[in-house]
């Protein structure tokens, strides 16, 4: 099995390539038009494209689909959420319309989730090549988080970067995550791929994987916390502040 990361120009997102004995799936292509055309062209050199996973709805991970004549595989709380009209799903796309609009950025096939999808239930098998991968359910970031174990290597989504402290939507359902990966991670993983940021040996998403638990369980205990890491990058202090606000509202 072979794993590639392509990295885009905006916040070191990851779109990772798996591939085995010829057949690929694409994992978060993102984001911009040539970025997407370097990420298709890579996949054609490496074989033939079964499909493209989302880690998660949100706008910086789903937009690149359409540059791909593929099914997209996505969990099932997102694929809830699109066949229901939830807010949250419209919110996604909207945001994308929105940054594309204030930077310029041309997106041909427009802004929508893709018609040909595949719902993922936790701890699924799923089939690629000659390999086989498990799925995880992933909510606290999202609800609609998913994960991937490929072999020995582990797909987080926007889990355990480097570059960012946690973004929370749900405390508790980040902590029991966040113990979660800790878990998988111990059982004999080697390298993590974040979805923002460089791929991280075991013992670095350990160690960051601890800081953030241990981030969220002083915000529950104590109302505030230290931020665990990126203190000087641009707007995390603001995200540190969402996040004791929605622990502090009903």
């Amino acid at each position: 099995m072979r794993i590639e990361v392509l990295t885009s120009g905006i916040w070191q997102t990851t779109s990772t390539i798996i591939e085995s004995a010829g057949a690929c799936l694409v994992i978060d292509p993102a984001y911009f038009p040539r970025e997407l055309d370097a990420i298709a062209a890579r996949t054609a050199e490496l074989g033939r494209i079964e499909a493209v996973v989302f880690t998660h709805g949100h706008w910086d991970h789903v937009m690149g689909h359409a540059a791909f004549d593929a099914p997209v595989w996505l969990s099932r709380t997102l694929e809830h959420s699109i066949v229901t009209g939830h807010p949250r799903a419209a919110k996604y796309l909207e945001d994308a319309r929105d940054f594309d609009s204030r930077w310029y950025v041309p997106r041909s096939h427009g802004h929508a989730w893709p018609a040909r999808r595949r719902a993922l239930g936790d701890d699924e098998v799923l089939s690629l090549g000659s390999e086989t991968l498990r799925v995880m359910h992933l909510p606290g970031h999202s609800p609609d988080g998913l994960g991937l174990l490929a072999g020995d290597t582990l797909l987080v989504g926007d889990y355990l970067s480097p570059c960012e402290i946690p973004f929370v939507d749900d405390i508790d359902a980040y902590r029991v995550t966040l113990a979660r990966l800790i878990e998988i991670i111990e059982q004999g993983v080697c390298e993590v791929i974040p979805g923002h940021g460089p791929r991280l040996p075991a013992s670095e998403a350990l160690a960051i994987a601890r800081g953030d638990l241990g981030y969220l369980d002083r915000l529950l205990a104590d109302g505030d916390a230290p931020l665990p890491r990126a203190a000087d990058v641009v707007g995390m202090r603001d995200h540190h502040l969402e996040n004791v606000a929605k622990l502090r509202s009903p």
